[in-house]
């Protein structure tokens, strides 16, 4: 008994809406909610892109009236006899009952409903098509900083990316060969940042490293299918040692050559004296 009474709650609820709504309205949700459920398509997109809804229908037979909905929401259609609500302005009708949209953004993703009424009034033709819309992470940028009286100790690595949907975390990558055995590095934060407007995400994701294990190298970042180039960290410092010894070596030749000049100009300017000696004697 109770669940009669929520049945007729509902139908008398749907009357009330049926009143304010669209003609066109009103037909999807008669079909949204009473007509049996057919295979819902899959339709896949990308940000900025293109695609094609394409209804079925039955091509021996003359439509009366096609719409393409975005639940209840009317997308683009055709009535034979009156005009209807103006169509999104990013679609085009095209072969009666193939609808193309350009310029997908994120608010575009949802369910579909193809909508088709015959001549003979036959309305038995709904179609659902889920669109879903992607956007590809930029290539990751990879900022390694690296001092050994930093508050961490060794090397922070930060991976961001820009403008990626759906959501994804940003992964750092080591090679299979490392020794898990160690705490070699440590993730600090990781944050997925959505924009408001265009509903895409930033990632990024900053970690430690401990450099009391040596040179870290073949590392990368990814964030969805993306993935940076790759880097290495906790570089050894250059050796000066021989660059010291070659240094002075180079100051012992120069210091040793100008003392020979200066010996040499000594025994010069002496015997240049005892000639003129012998001269005037």
């Amino acid at each position: 008994m109770m669940a009669s009474s929520q049945i007729l709650q509902c139908f008398l609820n749907q009357l009330l809406l049926l009143r304010l709504t669209p003609i066109w309205a009103v037909i999807g949700l008669l079909f949204v909610t009473v007509w049996p459920t057919v295979a819902q398509l899959q339709l896949k997109g990308e940000v900025g892109q293109n695609v094609t809804f394409d209804c079925p229908r039955d091509k021996s037979k003359e439509i009366k009236l096609f719409y393409l909905q975005k639940d209840t929401v009317y997308v683009n259609g055709y009535h034979v006899n009156k005009p209807l609500s103006e169509s999104w302005e990013n679609t085009e009708r095209d072969d009666w009952t193939t609808v193309h949209m350009y310029r997908l953004n994120i608010s575009h993703q949802g369910t579909y409903f193809c909508i088709i009424q015959y001549t003979d009034n036959q309305l038995d033709d709904k179609q659902q098509i889920h669109l879903s819309v992607t956007a590809n992470y930029s290539k990751p940028t990879v900022t390694v900083s690296c001092d050994k009286n930093h508050e961490y100790g060794g090397c922070l690595v930060r991976c961001a990316s820009q403008g990626g949907y759906p959501r994804n975390k940003m992964m750092l990558n080591r090679p299979a060969t490392w020794n898990t055995s160690h705490q070699i590095w440590k993730v600090l934060n990781s944050s997925e940042h959505q924009d408001k407007d265009s509903m895409l995400f930033d990632s990024s994701s900053t970690a430690c490293f401990n450099c009391s294990y040596g040179k870290q190298e073949m590392l990368s970042c990814s964030v969805g299918e993306v993935t940076s180039d790759m880097f290495s960290v906790c570089e050894p410092p250059p050796d000066t040692g021989n660059h010291d010894v070659i240094v002075k070596a180079i100051c012992a030749i120069v210091v040793f050559i100008i003392v020979v000049v200066l010996v040499l100009l000594c025994r010069c300017r002496k015997g240049r004296q005892a000639g003129k000696e012998d001269e005037e004697n």
